[in-house]
């Protein structure tokens, strides 16, 4: 029996899967050769969130990442990427000023980055400006619970929503979302009942990150998967693989065959046929 053809991933399709029951999948990639990875797997979402500002150019805080530095970020992962859905987030205060610039910052990520929808983090307050993007013809993916450019307002990056009255915010926020127009949500770091509440209740799907699994499906970024980063990794996040020190080990080695000068080999060496280096010779002599 023939396979089945790939096809670039839809929002018809994405509803169609939860309808169904089937798991969604969905990575954080911020440069070309990880999103062409991760396409080759076979991903149904990939994210370009604030996370790869802050991890390949060393941001230590989200607020600092620029609209630019996202833009271009988000151009090498559309380069590269020919199935997936390219999510993009949008930095802080680049949609909250005002209707214009969210929708002007919005639709560049789209035309300019290649995007196919945005990512917002955001609450209820928020949701009218949400609104006016999706009224632009732009798909947005909302993200609520722990949201890292309001991390002063949320008193830090920690879990959200344990108690009721916490909980109750984020699921008002997330009905605001959804009447705002959002096709899909993440959901960061709340506990598992709240998000699995939002997964069975609301009519898009819910992807959590530290969120538990009974949703329609999770979202982890590539790198924390893999080990590799300018920070420290987090500790509540299982690592697949720690690429870190193999990269380490090959650059020392690398260093000191430098040092010792046997690299490059032999074999990896540019030779002149010897009677042109002489022509060469008598040439500059």
């Amino acid at each position: 029996m023939a396979s089945e053809v790939r096809r670039k991933t839809t929002i018809k399709k994405l509803m169609q899967k939860k309808a169904e029951g089937e798991r969604i999948t969905s990575l954080g990639v911020y440069d070309a050769p990880m999103a062409q990875i991760a396409d080759r797997v076979g991903f149904d979402l990939l994210m370009n969130g604030n996370a790869g500002p802050m991890s390949l150019l060393g941001h230590p805080d989200p607020v600092r990442v620029r609209f630019e530095e996202q833009l271009i970020l988000t151009q090498a992962v559309a380069r590269v990427t020919r199935y997936a859905m390219i999510v993009s987030h949008l930095p802080f205060m680049t949609y909250h000023k005002s209707k214009y610039d969210a929708i002007t910052n919005a639709a560049r990520m789209v035309a300019e980055g290649g995007a196919d929808a945005v990512k917002c983090e955001g609450n209820a307050h928020t949701a009218e400006y949400i609104g006016e993007i999706v009224s632009a013809g732009i798909p947005v993916v909302g993200h609520i619970g722990m949201q890292a450019s309001r991390r002063t307002e949320q008193s830090g990056y920690g879990k959200k929503g344990r108690t009721a009255e916490e909980a109750a915010r984020i699921v008002e926020s997330a009905h605001s979302f959804v009447e705002a127009g959002v096709f899909a949500f993440v959901v960061e770091q709340v506990p598992a009942e709240v998000a699995t509440l939002l997964a069975r209740t609301l009519p898009v799907p819910v992807l959590g990150v530290v969120a538990g699994n009974d949703l329609d499906g999770v979202y982890e970024i590539s790198g924390d998967l893999v080990g590799y980063g300018a920070f420290p990794r987090p500790t509540h996040k299982r690592v697949f693989a720690d690429v870190t020190p193999e990269i380490e080990n090959a650059l020392t080695q690398y260093r000191e065959e430098s040092l010792k000068g046997v690299y490059p080999p032999e074999e990896h060496t540019l030779r002149m046929d010897p009677d042109e280096y002489q022509k060469l010779l008598d040439l500059v002599a």
